[in-house]
Order: C-alpha cells, then sequence, then structure tokens
C-alpha cells in the first residue's frame, strides 16, 4: 500500500471514529429528561405573605400550597402554586393556584383551577367550567417543569 492510501485510509477511520463518538453522544444526551435538575425555589417572603393575606379571606383557599414561580413586573405581579399531585398513567392531575394583581395599584386576585401535566408530552393543561381540558399556555422551561411535577405522583 502507498503512503497515500495509508493516509486516506487513517482519514477516513478517523471519520468514523468521530462521526460514530458524536451520535453516541447525542444519542445519550437526548435520552436525558432536559433540565431534570429544575425544582422551585423556596417561597419568598413577599409570596408568602400575600398568599396567607389572600387564604384569609378565602375561606376555601387551604395553606398547604406548594409554591412552583413568580413573576413581577410594573405591569403585572404572579405567583403559581400547586398542591394534591395525583398520577393516574402518564398524566398528574393537580389544584392550582394563581395570585395576580395588574399594576401596584391594583387589588390582588386569586384563581384555583383543576390542572393536569401531560408528562410524556411535556405540556400543562386546564380544565374549564364544562370538564374540557385545554392546553395551559406554555413558557420557556414548561416542559421542565412538568418533569418535576410528574416526578411529586410517582408511578405506583
Amino acid at each position: 500500500m502507498s503512503g497515500l492510501s495509508l493516509l486516506r485510509m487513517s482519514v477516513r477511520l478517523r471519520t468514523i471514529v468521530i462521526i460514530g463518538s458524536t451520535a453516541a453522544a447525542l444519542s445519550v444526551a437526548s435520552a436525558l429528561p432536559s433540565d431534570a435538575s429544575w425544582a422551585p425555589k423556596p417561597e419568598p417572603k413577599f409570596w408568602r405573605e400575600v398568599r396567607q393575606q389572600m387564604s384569609v379571606q378565602e375561606t376555601s383557599a387551604p395553606s398547604d400550597w406548594r409554591f412552583l414561580e413568580a413573576m413581577q413586573s410594573p405591569k403585572i405581579d404572579a405567583a403559581e402554586y400547586l398542591r394534591d399531585p395525583f398520577r393516574r398513567d402518564q398524566t398528574v392531575s393537580f389544584q392550582a393556584l394563581l395570585l395576580m394583581r395588574k399594576g401596584q395599584s391594583s387589588p390582588w386576585g386569586m384563581r384555583q383551577l383543576s390542572m393536569r401535566a401531560q408528562c410524556l408530552k411535556g405540556v400543562l393543561e386546564r380544565q374549564d367550567q364544562e370538564g374540557r381540558w385545554s392546553v395551559y399556555p406554555g413558557r420557556k422551561g414548561t416542559a421542565s417543569k412538568v418533569n418535576w411535577i410528574c416526578a411529586l405522583a410517582p408511578n405506583p
């Protein structure tokens, strides 16, 4: 074999090894859940005080809510909570609580929703008054939050 032939064979083998290694790494990475380590931060004091104040006003709102996340801006303040996760197959149903006000001069509002996490699809859904389910507007990181919610109620 000539030196040129050996060089070509060496380049081909390296290409095969590199492509194979890259494909193996990608298949392992795609099998891992995205942001598997996501978990809500502890409930900030501000939101705990708002929730407690609203719970006093709304006698139907129990205090066993688990904080998920919150957002604050000049236009809107909102926090999301959940409780009572229950698994059925690849779906975890739960009660959701939304605390919200539009602008700092507006009064606080509280809404309870029946929701579910579709574990395999990575989406959240809410139930309307007639019992129909519709997709809850997703945001960046929704699939990671769904993974976390699904882990709250593991398969029996």
